[in-house]
């Protein structure tokens, strides 16, 4: 393993949103690319807002994600002793004071020696800062400041490469200033770009779903989800968007093609990964993952036939409930027999007749059958929309939806069979 050590640092004081999700996939990448470390800190120190509730979905989400860690996770809620030895370090150089707000709450300070500098950011150069304001290092209720513990936890776990948001960058003025008062060295700085809405501003709960959870309950995949979010400030060389996994998108990442430039998140993009990446599943793979989103079983004996039946129309795994009603909940011939052509009639008792006896049992034995129905219309001088139209209509009352060979496959001989009886009866009863 190299030396390098990135982290990603949540705060457990709500969901994991998607730029969250975003910065702990290029600590992640980082770490891959360079064969470090990835260590995850916890940062609790909120106690008001803090919760082990958000902290245990935070960890689930970033499981689903495929995002492991290499180390911890570090509470920052249990390091008390490390942040207060750095407290006497900078008291002893004469660097901190204590003071009373209007409210008669005393917090600790720091008294930066200098008020003015610069830091280095690897995607945007040398960046200036000035007059830096004394600032608090330990609150009120005793617990360290964000920008406090972050710098001595950084310097603490040996952190050398520090990949987050642009809006952190109103920080690394002040903890440039701690690591430079504790004698710390500095990590390497990596500010991402924002990612913005489709509307240009800053994506926030405006925009609809941000957390991860919202997308993981509402069947994305993890797979889509990462490999998009990977190209919100990353480009690949060749032009790549879409990719088989988490460890395929390692292999082609290279930090070498971040930007710092603002990124827009386009959510009809994310769907149509989200649905390209259903295809390309197999009907195995995805009769698994569709398990948590069906409210009813899939035909029994006839489970891998329905998820190959709906794979084709389904952009997430929550639309597998409506798209499998489409083919399998009830049909009232009435509402298009009317509108039936001539050769209907005989086309249901041709179809009825040879499904008897059938057993379907697969895709393979459905186009079969569907061939045999082709060739006998062609014999019989009847077009082919005059014989798949009528029969598409009695298997399930639409006019369109899956390849009919798919809804002889699911709704099996005997279902297909009275289906399109009683689409002939409503026919003949005109």
């Amino acid at each position: 393993m190299s030396g390098v050590r990135v982290r990603f640092a949540p705060s457990p004081t709500g969901t994991l949103h998607l730029g969250g999700v975003r910065t702990a996939l290029f600590n992640y990448l980082f770490a891959r690319y360079h064969g470090g470390a990835l260590v995850l800190r916890i940062e609790d120190t909120d106690r008001a807002r803090s919760t082990k509730e958000f902290e245990a979905a935070q960890l689930e989400d970033l499981e689903w994600l495929g995002l492991s860690f290499d180390e911890g996770p570090y509470r920052q809620s249990e390091r008390g002793e490390i942040y207060e030895r750095k407290l006497e370090l900078l008291s002893d150089k004469g660097l901190t004071y204590e003071a009373e707000d209007e409210a008669g709450r005393k917090a600790l300070y720091f008294r930066p020696p200098e008020r003015s500098g610069g830091f280095r950011d690897e995607l945007r150069g040398d960046v200036p800062f000035s007059r830096v304001e004394d600032f608090v290092l330990r609150k009120s209720d005793g617990t360290p400041s964000y920008n406090f513990a972050a710098v001595v936890d950084d310097s603490v776990l040996g952190i050398t490469h520090v990949i987050r948001g642009e809006e952190h960058i109103s920080n690394a003025g002040r903890q440039a200033l701690l690591y430079r008062a504790l004698g710390a060295d500095e990590p390497k700085f990596v500010h991402l770009g924002l990612i913005l809405g489709p509307d240009g501003k800053k994506l926030s709960k405006r925009h609809g779903a941000v957390s991860v959870s919202d997308y993981r309950h509402g069947g994305y995949l993890p797979e889509a989800l990462v490999g998009y979010l990977a190209l919100l400030g990353w480009s690949h060389p060749e032009g790549r968007e879409e990719f088989d996994g988490l460890d395929d998108l390692a292999r082609e990442w290279d930090p070498s093609r971040l930007g710092a430039s603002p990124a827009n998140f386009d959510p009809d993009r994310l769907l149509h990964a989200n649905a390209s990446a259903i295809r390309a599943m197999s009907a195995e793979e995805l009769r698994r993952r569709l398990e948590p989103f069906l409210g009813e079983p899939l035909p029994v004996g006839r489970e891998l036939a329905a998820v190959a039946a709906i794979g084709e129309d389904m952009r997430t795994l929550a639309e597998a409930p409506h798209l499998l009603a489409e083919i399998t909940g009830p049909v009232e011939p009435a509402n298009f027999a009317p509108d039936l052509p001539d050769p209907s009639a005989t086309v249901f008792a041709h179809a009825a007749e040879s499904l008897e006896g059938r057993a379907l049992e697969d895709l393979d034995a459905a186009r079969s059958f569907v061939k045999e129905l082709r060739s006998w219309a062609k014999e019989q001088g009847i077009k082919t929309r005059d014989l798949l139209h009528p029969l598409r209509l009695a298997l399930t009352g639409r006019d369109g939806g899956p390849e009919i060979v798919y809804l002889f496959a699911v709704l099996g001989p005997e279902e297909a069979r009275a289906r399109i009886e009683r689409a002939r009866e409503a026919r003949l009863a005109l």
